[in-house]
């Protein structure tokens, strides 16, 4: 069957963007240090090349923001890819929290399954460290093809979820909850309560965290949860 217009134009437009950097250098680490929440992840860190999935509240201020802070972590390394139905990301907000907006690469489709499809095309680049898709609902299949398409190629993934996808099965390796903790108006770093409730091979755990000279570090708000003693097994 032929692909459809407008999803082989971006198909187009983001193989070109992808193609650019698949002969840069980049520096392979397997885990990304997340410093509060590390004694709770196999392995001491955020696992690199698997598929994460971050769900936070209706307008997703919070998850984003958080979610602009790993993507930053991780385009130290190279450059990655924010997929959703907008082009409009606020470069300063994003340079604040560490994602220079010259390693990003924003991909803009309105449908779900163009953001999923789009998604799976950027984890087959070597050329990224990260993309991330914004995504309400889909299956337990496709979780599988993203989590293998970033094992494949080493790009780690991500999906911004609304709150309600949390009870939807999924084959993420980490699922967290991200909710703002209150900051005065217009002073002071972001915050947030950070649940890991999901997480294959580790425990779960909350953290109030906050962002700040390059990394996460507790937030004064409130006195971050040590993690449980529970092991998650299977999906989530």
């Amino acid at each position: 069957m032929a692909v459809p217009t407008a999803k082989q134009a971006l198909l187009e437009r983001l193989r070109a963007q992808l193609a650019r950097l698949d002969h840069g250098t980049r520096v392979d680490r397997p885990i990304l240090p997340l410093e509060l929440a590390d004694r709770a992840l196999p392995g001491g860190g955020l696992a690199r090349g698997c598929l994460h999935e971050l769900c936070g509240a209706p307008d997703r201020a919070a998850a984003a923001g958080f979610a602009a802070a790993l993507l930053g972590r991780l385009a130290a390394d190279g450059h990655v890819a924010w997929i959703g139905p907008r082009d409009d990301l606020f470069a300063p907000g994003l340079s604040a929290l560490g994602l220079a907006p010259e390693r990003l690469i924003v991909v803009r489709a309105r449908a779900r399954d163009a953001r999923l499809w789009a998604l799976e095309e950027a984890l087959r680049s070597p050329g990224l460290t990260a993309a991330l898709a914004e995504v309400d609902r889909l299956t337990l299949t496709q979780s599988r093809r993203l989590q293998l398409a970033a094992e494949a190629k080493g790009v780690t993934a991500f999906l911004l979820r609304p709150p309600a996808a949390c009870d939807a099965p999924s084959a993420a390796v980490t699922r967290w909850r991200i909710t703002a903790l209150p900051t005065t108006p217009g002073w002071g770093p972001p915050q947030w309560q950070v649940e890991l409730f999901r997480c294959r091979g580790g425990r779960t755990g909350s953290w109030a965290m906050t962002w700040r000279e390059g990394g996460f570090h507790e937030s004064a708000l409130a006195v971050a949860a040590e993690p449980g003693d529970r092991s998650v097994a299977g999906l989530g």
